[in-house]
């Protein structure tokens, strides 16, 4: 059991309490302390949550590089003159897949969208990684599953919406 499960076991117990005071009429006294004592662990339980959503929601200062990047180098993609180049093309394949109900996509699924790619491997793994001179990182392989790094998933919608003219 996690702290916040634990101090959340604890109010519920506090509040139990409160519950009983209130119904065997305890003095006013009791129960508002009782009542304090909960309320201060709720308090605690708030900041611990508070503290994790900040933690989860910062990024490294590479993945905030990373994403800015994805921002800009998305925008040019989606440029009818870009659409024949092959991260654009990997990129839609993977969409398209994605629009057509199949649920677990695979590495293999796209290259197999792309046969006339000869360089698909290396351009495919510049898009699942963060490095100085890659394409940008798209993609995020979890066992053999492709999907979109969610950090950029909102630029890959609009992506979408523009070449898909959804």
């Amino acid at each position: 059991m996690n702290n916040i499960e634990h101090q959340l076991s604890q109010v519920e117990l506090v509040f139990e309490n409160v519950a009983f005071l209130i119904a065997k009429e305890a003095q006013a006294k009791e129960i508002h302390s009782t009542v304090i004592k909960g309320l201060i662990i709720l308090s605690e339980v708030k900041k611990s949550i508070t503290e994790k959503d900040i933690k989860e929601d910062k990024y490294s200062q590479s993945e905030t590089d990373e994403i800015k990047k994805v921002e800009r180098k998305l925008k040019l993609w989606s440029k009818e003159e870009r659409q024949k180049n092959i991260n654009s093309r990997i990129l839609n394949e993977f969409l398209k897949l994605k629009k057509y109900g199949n649920k677990d996509i695979t590495e293999t699924d796209i290259q197999n969208k792309l046969l006339d790619v000869e360089d698909f491997k290396s351009n495919f793994d510049q898009m699942k990684n963060i490095a100085e001179k890659n394409n940008g990182k798209i993609f995020e392989q979890n066992g053999d599953n492709i999907e979109i790094w969610k950090p950029v998933s909102k630029f890959v919608s609009k992506y979408e919406k523009i070449v898909f003219q959804e």
